[in-house]
């Protein structure tokens, strides 16, 4: 796994759709999660606002008679929304190709960052938790600062418009926490990021939340040795759109709960790496 702090692909040259007056721009970031047990993982799709919107058109197109995309479901033939749908195997992996070209075409990249509940509680404190977030909203933010690196390295002074996925137990306290964060002046946050409107949502009315969905579940399924389907769909060589991942150890956990707002910054630009 090679260290890097921003794909390649995109740095070559802004997409087409770029111009010197974009370079302010608003991006849509969509949250899910995964895992299971003690292990906890979150992903973030990013992509342009006008982009990710032209991406909610074609998907409900391509959609057709499924109610949405879980990528849970995706290999279960006995039940489920695909089999409700009546999708075979073949139409299911067309499906899958399809969603993922529009992946490709109108998304810049994901984020999935990784850690251990126990371990994350075993290196914080109840109030730090309080007040900062439990182990997924750490991972919401790991995720928000690792894009923002991202988009950073650009240098694209970036406004957010942030969606997370309403089904976690937590989510709640991440909304309010984002609230808070975004009726605070830019200059005062210790980090420079401008949140222009965030909440929750249903993943079957937000598309950017199923590809969200994907991201998170192949990169578990990655973790578990499970099935590489969805995984091998969407990251495949000689495409604009890369994932990336965060790995929250215990060392990066103390690290973060430890430093000021730059130092947790720099700790994020540190840990961002692509397979």
């Amino acid at each position: 796994m090679k260290t890097c702090r921003v794909n390649p692909c995109i740095c070559r040259g802004y997409p087409s759709w770029w111009d010197e007056e974009s370079l302010l721009m608003a991006f849509d970031l969509g949250y899910d999660e995964s895992g299971s047990g003690d292990r906890l993982l979150v992903s973030v799709q990013v992509g342009v606002t006008e982009q990710a919107r032209r991406l909610k058109k074609q998907w409900r197109k391509r959609l057709g008679e499924l109610e949405f995309f879980h990528s849970k479901d995706f290999g279960n033939y006995n039940s489920g929304i695909f089999t409700k749908a009546g999708l075979d195997r073949w139409q299911r992996s067309a499906l899958l190709s399809d969603l993922s070209k529009l992946i490709h075409r109108y998304l810049l990249f994901s984020v999935t960052a990784a850690v251990s509940i126990e371990e994350y509680n075993a290196n914080t404190t109840p109030k730090f938790r309080s007040r900062m977030g439990t182990a997924y909203g750490f991972l919401i933010d790991m995720c928000l600062l690792s894009a923002h690196a991202c988009l950073g390295d650009l240098g694209l002074k970036s406004e957010y418009n942030i969606l997370i996925e309403s089904g976690h137990r937590n989510s709640e306290q991440v909304a309010q926490i984002l609230e808070l964060v975004r009726d605070i002046p830019v200059d005062l946050l210790p980090f420079p990021l401008k949140i222009v409107t965030s909440g929750l949502g249903d993943k079957r009315e937000h598309p950017i939340l199923q590809c969200a969905d994907m991201a998170a579940y192949s990169d578990w399924q990655g973790y578990s040795d499970g099935d590489p389907t969805i995984w091998n769909a969407l990251h495949r060589k000689g495409v604009r759109y890369h994932a990336w991942r965060v790995k929250c150890d215990e060392n990066l956990i103390r690290q973060f709960v430890e430093g000021d707002g730059p130092a947790r910054q720099e700790l994020v630009n540190k840990s961002i790496s692509h397979d």
